[in-house]
């Protein structure tokens, strides 16, 4: 079992009341200071991070480790707050006044962020300092993250609202700094109902898992272990939200030049799949999916199950590519207008921008119809070609032509990462074969005939004169991939002194 996470991006309105604004930026600036605070606690006591203790494992042996992130909280809470306790602590926090009455959350998800930030840098202090001090001293920096609010400091909406509309328009209340106390705020955000459908799948997982949880400690004595399958039973098995994160960007368009956004992160159990040759040898006719990418045609998809083709799908890019040939020119021709610049200084930054954002999105939403391809037909294994090794050639073109034609290369590159991250976290495997002769030999051809046919642009002609075939070559490309998985693909003869296909 392995877990995996994503994570869920609800835009704050724009026309959200300035009152509102105004607590999201001091609650931020005020959660920031906290932060500041207890990195220099840590700092202060930063010989814990090098302290070992002592306990005994299931088996019975002694053994040592590191203290650990309840046991840094637990420290840094001693000797920071006024208790009954511990009337008069070290470090007290009353030295932010706002921070009082801080919710135990908000301050708890400081403390941690500052731990993780004092514990880095004192890892990479010490690599320096084994090193001889080359090079320069790392620093701790400030801190500026955004502000992290566990599950019992947010209201999630009623989802029984409108179920018929696409996007809703609903609130989502935090604790914010607001009017001079702590109090929860409802902030006006955008839901998308694929998005309402997830954080209402992960509430009622949620729910479960605490009926379960209490269920188990109902049934079991105080100091009774609990076994495998107890807490196999508290996995959650779909997506599960967390702490939700608010974030702050600079944007002219927003009032105030920011635009406030929150960040739900959702996580699940899926289970690892195994090994190819394994699944292979235990089901030779297991459902897998093959993928051609291209650059006119940036994937052609084909579903196999028991040696029979069940579906195929074809992703057009010349729009894409359109799209890309007009900013490159449009750089093209503002780089010959301006000359040239100085060393180090970088030119029409923003058009650079909107070519990679361009790359970028095409990339997820091809990486994201070819998993939902694989999950629709109940794929176990994605198959690619094996692309890296192959360049852009150097065709008679334009320069933004030939730039064009690279970064439609490069683009491969990306939706193979992409879906490799996608389909990990529905449990498909995704490998790659061999890309030589996929779109040149015939896969209806009997296996003694090993003769290249012909292609031209995007048609097939098989060589063999006992038949007459003729397809599109990409979806040939994806027949003989099958094949490559299979083992049941032939490469063409050769001569001797022919070099063999990489």
């Amino acid at each position: 079992m392995a877990m995996v996470t994503k994570t869920i991006k609800l835009g704050v309105h724009k026309e959200v009341h300035a009152i509102k604004r105004n607590a999201i930026v001091e609650t931020q600036v005020l959660y920031n200071r906290v932060i500041a605070f207890y990195m220099d606690f840590f700092v202060a006591h930063r010989g814990v991070f090098k302290e070992h203790v002592s306990y005994t494992k299931k088996n019975g042996e002694p053994a040592e480790r590191h203290w650990t992130n309840q046991e840094l909280l637990t420290l840094a809470e001693r000797h920071t707050l006024s208790t009954p306790a511990h009337p008069h602590p070290l470090m007290p926090l009353e030295a932010i006044p706002q921070a009082k009455g801080m919710p135990t959350g908000l301050r708890r998800a400081a403390i941690n962020h500052a731990a993780g930030k004092v514990k880095g840098w004192f890892v990479l202090l010490n690599q320096w300092e084994q090193n001889g001090k080359k090079g320069r001293e790392p620093r701790l920096g400030e801190p500026n993250e955004p502000v992290t609010f566990y599950a019992d400091m947010v209201d999630y909406p009623d989802f029984d609202l409108l179920p018929q509309a696409t996007v809703q328009q609903t609130f989502i209340a935090v604790k914010l700094w607001y009017e001079g106390e702590w109090q929860k705020v409802p902030l006006p955000i955008t839901l998308p109902l694929r998005d309402s459908e997830a954080l209402r799948a992960a509430q009622a997982e949620s729910q479960r898992i605490r009926t379960e949880t209490a269920q188990i400690k109902a049934r079991k004595a105080p100091n009774e272990p609990w076994t495998d399958e107890e807490r196999a039973a508290l996995r959650p098995k779909v997506w599960v939200a967390r702490s939700l994160s608010l974030y702050a960007q600079r944007d002219k368009r927003y009032p105030g030049n920011l635009r406030f956004a929150l960040h739900v992160p959702l996580e699940k159990y899926v289970q690892t799949p195994k090994k190819a040759k394994e699944q292979l040898q235990k089901n030779p006719g297991l459902p897998v999916v093959t993928v051609d990418l291209g650059v006119n045609r940036l994937a052609v998809m084909g579903a196999f199950r028991l040696d029979q083709l069940l579906a195929t799908q074809f992703i057009h890019g010349s729009a894409l590519n359109h799209k890309r040939h007009l900013l490159l020119n449009a750089i093209s021709k503002k780089r010959a207008q301006s000359g040239r610049l100085p060393k180090n200084v970088h030119d029409n930054v923003h058009l650079w921008q909107k070519v990679r954002h361009l790359d970028e999105n095409a990339a997820r939403q091809v990486a994201r119809r070819i998993v939902d391809f694989a999950c629709q037909h109940g794929a176990q294994v994605i198959v690619f070609e094996y692309l890296r090794k192959y360049r852009a050639p150097q065709e008679k073109m334009s320069r933004s032509g030939r730039k064009n034609h690279k970064r439609a290369y490069w683009l491969r590159g990306q939706i193979v990462q992409w879906v490799r991250d996608l389909a990990f976290r529905e449990g498909i495997l995704t490998v790659e074969r061999n890309p030589a002769y996929t779109s040149q030999m015939c896969p209806h051809c009997p296996a003694n005939y090993r003769q290249v046919g012909s292609r031209q642009r995007h048609t097939f002609t098989c060589s063999n004169p006992d038949h007459v075939y003729r397809a599109d070559a990409d979806f040939v490309g994806i027949i003989n991939l099958y094949r490559k998985w299979s083992g049941t693909f032939t490469y063409p003869s050769r001569k001797k002194d022919e070099p063999k296909p990489a």
